[in-house]
């Protein structure tokens, strides 16, 4: 694979201002497989985790290869505007704001308030970590954050009952919406709040460490994906997210850094060539745990039509049992695919193996 080629790709997938995407968008689908339901999908969501891959293999970047990426980056966070709150302040909705475009290109459900969903720490994460935001910014997300919280207004009763009394931060940001409690949205969050808050945790912040942790050292991830990580429901995508935060976690975590690499060690070898395994490889090579390469993987990777790297549930919200036993089943799930991300991910693979090579 060819950095510059796949620079090239990346560049030709960014809307240019369509009727559907916005310029400096990337155009992604959700879709059911089983009822055979695919519907184009502007969201920010694909959008800033390309944007946070290509600001980190920036300095691995040859000099042509740099000026494309960070002008493809340029365009990507210029769109951000039109997902911010509704009312302007500074938290991020996986959708266009104003107005709302919830469920864009569908049939009826864009066409119902009822289905709009609130800002969530997800998006807004990706959007400042992306924006490199000050630690004035994000202190006073941290803050907002504490309103949002497992029992500040009501109680979790969608995840294991373990963590119900816990104050871990919630999905979203939205005193209107269940309590949500996500591994993956989590470990974004955290990976915004630790470079600046780390030495000062409140007891959100370890509430919601200790969520994260314990899940991995009793190996629920690997057991209930779906119970830790609502919003993305794979092993190996949780996998993935932990990975990312391992770096930057404090002592008092770091027990579960060997239990995370051994798992990605696993997983990666009995996992055919697919993007999930491409994910978990470029995170081994960032930890410095894989110091030799392996096949490469093929360019048409990008257009996996299999691959899903974010789900929504249609029964989530519901709290009663029968919802929640139907909310496991992947006939309840939209999924969310993305060739520009696979793209980006076959980028930053071919730039990490210049370095073990």
């Amino acid at each position: 694979m060819d950095a510059n080629e796949l620079l090239t790709r990346l560049d030709s997938l960014q809307s240019k201002g369509t009727a559907i995407y916005p310029a400096g968008v990337f155009p992604s689908q959700r879709y059911q497989p089983h009822l055979r339901i695919v519907r184009e999908d502007d969201n920010v969501f694909f959008t800033a985790c390309i944007v946070h891959i290509l600001q980190h293999v920036d300095a691995k970047l040859h000099e042509n290869e740099r000026s494309l990426a960070r002008s493809i980056c340029e365009r990507a966070i210029l769109s951000y505007p039109l997902y911010r709150n509704k009312d302007g302040l500074d938290t991020y909705n996986f959708w266009q704001t104003r107005p709302s475009r919830h469920f864009p290109n569908g049939r009826w459900m864009h066409r119902f308030d009822h289905f709009r969903i609130p800002d969530d720490i997800d998006d807004t994460a990706l959007v400042m970590l992306t924006e490199r935001a000050s630690k004035e910014r994000v202190g006073a997300l941290r803050e907002k954050l504490k309103g949002h919280a497992n029992l500040a207004y009501r109680q979790a009763k969608n995840t294991l009952k373990e963590y119900r009394n816990l104050k871990v931060y919630s999905t979203f940001i939205g005193k209107n919406m269940y309590i949500d409690m996500d591994v993956c949205a989590l470990s974004n969050l955290m990976r915004l709040i630790l470079p600046y808050f780390s030495d000062e945790l409140n007891e959100y912040d370890r509430d919601s460490l200790h969520f994260i942790c314990q899940s991995v050292r009793k190996e629920q991830h690997l057991k209930s994906p779906y119970r830790v990580a609502p919003q993305y429901s794979t092993t190996p995508l949780i996998l993935y997210h932990l990975a990312r935060l391992l770096p930057l976690l404090p002592e008092e975590y770091c027990d579960i850094k060997s239990t995370v690499i051994g798992q990605m060690q696993e997983y990666h070898g009995k996992l055919g060539i697919g993007v999930n395994r491409l994910l978990l490889e470029n995170e081994l090579l960032k930890l410095g745990v894989m110091n030799t390469a392996t096949e490469s993987y093929p360019i048409n990777l990008a257009s996996d039509q299999d691959f899903f790297y974010f789900i929504a549930g249609m029964f989530t919200a519901y709290e009663g049992e029968v919802p929640q036993h139907l909310t496991v089943s992947p006939l309840s799930h939209l999924r969310y695919r993305c060739e520009a991300f696979n793209t980006v991910l076959l980028l930053e693979n071919a730039v990490l193996h210049r370095t073990v090579q």
